[in-house]
């Protein structure tokens, strides 16, 4: 807390309102200026970091007990929990959302497993607002309810269908909708367009686009999807920012797509897309929705005409996240080989590993998809992958 808060151009684009941001940490902002004002770093930073410790504190003493695990394996859990809020990501002092996302997502996850594998199916009321504070603040969690979904079918079989079962699984359905609602009330409140977060496409078609040749132009009948991507275009062409650039191997080109990313994505193709539209209705706003409407009609385009290059590098990306290709490859064995233990007969050991290697595979497959894969984004799921190794190396040993 003695620490400077750190404010990064993600901090400003959350305190002016943009539109292509989630609700949750703009009004958490904008609330703490008002009730702390110039104590307002001060309170961010000590409201992040007590908010991270608690939360930390809940997940680790739920799976400690359910697990029953050791004072050493208790220990290095707690030290893989709080390891965000050191550098490099340093998720207390840093003015984004973070600092909201991974307490709320702990929680959350915490909250399941006591609604999954406790039986305390009161707790699905916590766990649906957990979700709708964590998806109000951070997109990239809206693949967690499924999953939830998934692994309460499982656990229930058929019986999940019956009445009394079913009223759950209903909530868990309905839950991403509102959350949407919530979602797109806010913009209409704020600014004047009913719509959900203004941003997926922008980010999706930024590979495509660092994949794109200078022809690819014909490929668009839409005269302001042409027009914005030539601007884009010749933009990335002069700053060398292109895959045909690179003449070496295809992790080469992955790198300067990597490191470059905020170039292509936020300040070519965003910016001028934007300025497009604005330049031809100049009203405040509908140009960034304009440009994620354009960025979504344009992304099959541009993906299927370089599909081959793509997912060379979309794989690339998600090995990125795991380091390296075996750690990847031990994950998904893990995944297909639990589901289906799971599916034949549901355990606690083999239900949780289940859920844990999903929610880490698919919150990897996704990132990879929108943006590029760095810790920043990847960093949810260090302790689950721990949970999954722990339970596997005590099943191993109870077996030898």
């Amino acid at each position: 807390m003695l620490q400077p808060a750190i404010y990064s151009p993600d901090t400003n684009s959350y305190w002016h309102l943009d539109i292509n941001r989630y609700p949750g940490y703009v009004l958490f902002l904008r609330t703490f200026k008002f009730i702390f004002q110039d104590y307002f770093d001060l309170g961010v930073v000590g409201f992040q970091l007590l908010f991270t410790l608690f939360s930390v504190h809940t997940f680790q003493k739920n799976l400690s007990s359910l697990l029953n695990v050791n004072l050493v394996t208790k220990s290095i859990l707690v030290a893989i929990l709080v390891f965000p809020i050191f550098p490099p990501l340093l998720t207390a002092n840093n003015l984004c959302s973070e600092g909201l996302s991974y307490p709320l997502y702990l929680l959350l996850i915490s909250f399941s497993v006591d609604f999954l594998f406790r039986n305390q199916t009161k707790k699905i009321y916590w766990l649906l607002i957990s979700y709708i504070l964590l998806a109000l603040t951070r997109g990239q969690f809206a693949v967690v309810i499924p999953i939830i979904g998934l692994i309460y079918v499982l656990k229930h079989k058929k019986s999940a269908f019956q009445k009394k079962n079913l009223k759950y699984l209903i909530l868990l359905l309905i839950i991403p909708f509102v959350t949407n609602l919530l979602d797109s009330t806010y913009r209409k409140m704020v600014h004047g367009y009913f719509i959900t977060t203004p941003f997926s496409y922008v980010n999706a078609i930024t590979l495509p686009l660092y994949l794109s040749d200078e022809k690819d132009a014909d490929l668009f009948s839409n005269p302001d999807q042409k027009a914005i991507f030539q601007k884009t275009y010749k933009r990335i062409d002069s700053l060398g920012l292109l895959s045909s650039k690179v003449k070496g191997t295809y992790q080469e080109k992955y790198e300067l797509f990597h490191n470059n990313f905020p170039y292509i994505c936020n300040q070519s193709f965003h910016n001028l897309g934007a300025q497009h539209y604005y330049s031809k209705e100049q009203i405040t706003f509908k140009n960034y929705i304009d440009i994620e409407l354009a960025a979504k009609e344009m992304f099959p385009i541009l993906l299927k005409t370089h599909f081959k290059e793509w997912v060379t590098l979309y794989t690339i990306s998600v090995l990125r996240g795991y380091y390296a290709v075996f750690i990847l490859v031990f994950f998904v064995l893990v995944c297909l080989y639990s589901g289906w233990k799971t599916l034949k007969r549901f355990t606690l050991e083999y239900g949780l590993i289940f859920m844990a290697s999903l929610l880490l595979l698919a919150n990897s497959l996704l990132v990879a998809v929108a943006v590029h894969t760095i810790m920043r984004y990847t960093f949810y799921n260090f302790a689950l992958a721990f949970i999954i190794v722990l339970i596997l190396s005590k099943k191993l040993t109870s077996k030898l």
